[in-house]
């Protein structure tokens, strides 16, 4: 099949408009982009540890940052990332008062894990792949275990476990489980957005 001369520049024209109409939306989306990375709501986002363990009331850290923009929290909740997160949190809200952090709850409460009841654990392993820490070991078909030294409390197995044999439980005070050092450590990672 051959094109006549009509057909031909039809084409040209309709592939030539495509050319600038994608060119024109890419550089819309690049700009849009580029003010959105700027956001507070994301310079906020981008200050938090990313560990996702909803911690601070919210379901994520983005979840926590868009709160923090719209000015419904204090920027003091992150527990992972401790007084220094607080800080830079403070600062780009451009708050004059930079809040003190309240460090006698990290030290004297006892911390909260996850506990599975073996006795009823069917072994789905659906617990151990949304674990952001890696806490929960064991192999399919057979009960699982959580590494209390590793878990955070972020109460993600507790909400997919289908026969809800998992369970938040706080850890008696002992030597072992009290936080020797005073400040906490700012946990650095996740995932860049």
């Amino acid at each position: 099949m051959i094109l006549d001369e009509l057909e031909l520049n039809f084409v040209l024209y309709l592939a030539l408009s495509l050319l600038v109409i994608g060119i024109f939306l890419s550089l819309i989306a690049k700009a849009s982009k580029e003010s959105d990375s700027n956001s507070i709501e994301n310079r906020l986002e981008k200050a938090l540890p990313g560990v996702q363990c909803a911690q601070c009331g919210y379901p994520g850290c983005k979840a926590y940052a868009k709160a923090l923009a719209n000015g419904e929290v204090a920027c003091t909740k992150c527990t992972p990332g401790g007084p220094d997160t607080a800080k830079e949190l403070a600062s780009i809200l451009g708050l004059d008062e930079i809040p003190s952090f309240d460090n006698d709850d990290m030290i004297f409460s006892p911390r909260t894990v996850a506990f599975v009841h073996e006795s009823v654990c069917t072994g789905c392993t659906k617990c151990k792949r949304v674990c952001p820490v890696d806490a929960i070991t064991g192999s399919p078909r057979a009960a699982h275990v959580v590494d209390k030294e590793l878990c955070i409390g972020c109460d993600e197995c507790v909400k997919i476990c289908p026969v809800k044999c998992i369970e938040l439980i706080k850890l008696d005070p002992t030597v072992d489980n009290f936080n020797w050092e005073i400040h906490s450590i700012r946990i650095t990672g996740g995932s860049n957005k």
